[in-house]
């Protein structure tokens, strides 16, 4: 490549913000109409929202994938041809940080409690006597599932880029996957040894994806 064409390329990237960085992004959970009046929904939207939102470390922006057909015949010679027909959205994982009071694993083991119909228990005292004197609920409760419009979320995946002002100035690109609730919640393990910050994965389903761009000014 000429020395001429290596400096208009890199003006070209100066004018787009360099390269893109994985560390910069933001994940953010917005519920509406009947799921926000949920109790959970309350204490997210509440002191516990910011330290959800920053304490998720590891995200993906959606793939894009088709289910396809096969057609033959159609010229002499030519061999299957595949097509699209049907749009698939896969499942998504998160990864959180918990805090010493370990407040995404309250969070999101109440919202899928609250789509069974479970009721998240606590205790007062918050120590060790207070856990030591709590029982499981009756063996034959019932759970009844509740509608999706009670547990459904919209969650928003935002690519943040640095610019002039702060690290997350830029917005390039937003996916909002619309319908997303959780569907498992693995398991933290907790082990003796050199002591490391416990994290949480949770994985979600939801119907589809909007995609938005930002523009660049």
């Amino acid at each position: 490549m000429a020395a001429t064409s290596i400096k208009d390329f890199m003006v070209k990237m100066g004018v787009k913000g360099g390269m893109s960085l994985t560390s910069n992004f933001d994940v953010r959970f917005q519920f509406s109409g009947e799921a926000a009046e949920a109790s959970f929904v309350q204490n997210y939207q509440g002191a516990e929202k910011d330290i959800i939102d920053m304490m998720c470390d590891e995200a993906q922006l959606p793939n894009v994938q088709s289910a396809v057909g096969n057609v033959t015949g159609r010229y002499l010679g030519e061999g299957n041809i595949s097509y699209p027909h049907t749009r698939i959205f896969t499942d998504l994982s998160l990864g959180f940080l918990l805090d010493a009071d370990l407040t995404a694993v309250k969070f999101f083991q109440a919202w899928y409690d609250h789509i069974f119909g479970e009721v998240s228990k606590s205790y007062v005292s918050g120590d060790m006597e207070g856990a030591l004197g709590e029982y499981a609920e009756p063996i034959n409760r019932v759970n009844r599932v509740q509608y999706p419009d009670h547990y459904v979320c919209t969650c928003k995946i935002i690519k943040t880029e640095p610019n002039g002002k702060s690290q997350r100035g830029r917005a390039p690109v937003v996916y909002m996957l619309e319908n997303c609730y959780p569907y498992s919640i693995d398991a933290v393990p907790l082990s003796y040894g050199a002591s490391q910050i416990a994290r949480l994965n949770v994985n979600f389903y939801y119907t589809r994806h909007t995609v938005s761009y930002g523009v660049t000014a």
